[in-house]
């Protein structure tokens, strides 16, 4: 099936959401962190949950990521104003050496200012398969 024009104008527009988040954990911003992420954020991870506060406190020492690259991306519309904007990223954690693979689901709500992220989960790469 082709995506719809609206479906694809979604999609760039929520990448690019998406990325500002990543440029974040680049930089260290916690303020660029803090600002894309609604005050209810709830992120899953291979370690548990988190919040917002957590989300952001990872940049109190600084960057976290070196460099990301970001793939295969897919947009589901969830209502009105609500979509999961799924995609594949690889990366390089600051003061590592190796890259690494996740699979990454963020569900974003639009606001007034645009769109603001309430849900992202986190799957690492591996040859587990799903029962």
């Amino acid at each position: 099936m082709t995506p719809h024009q609206d479906d694809l104008d979604l999609l760039k527009e929520l990448l690019a959401c998406e990325i500002k988040v990543w440029e974040a954990l680049v930089a260290g911003d916690t303020e660029e962190d803090a600002a894309a992420l609604d005050d209810s954020f709830l992120g899953l991870y291979s370690d548990g949950y988190s919040d917002k506060a957590a989300h952001v406190a990872q940049l109190d020492n600084g960057p976290t990521v070196k460099k990301f690259t970001l793939s295969q991306h897919r947009v589901l519309i969830l209502g009105k104003d609500h979509a999961m904007l799924c995609y594949h990223a690889k990366f390089q954690r600051c003061g590592h050496q190796n890259c690494e693979s996740m699979w990454v689901s963020s569900v974003w709500q639009r606001a007034n200012a645009g769109w603001i992220n309430i849900f992202s989960q986190d799957t690492p790469v591996s040859d587990w398969k799903p029962v």
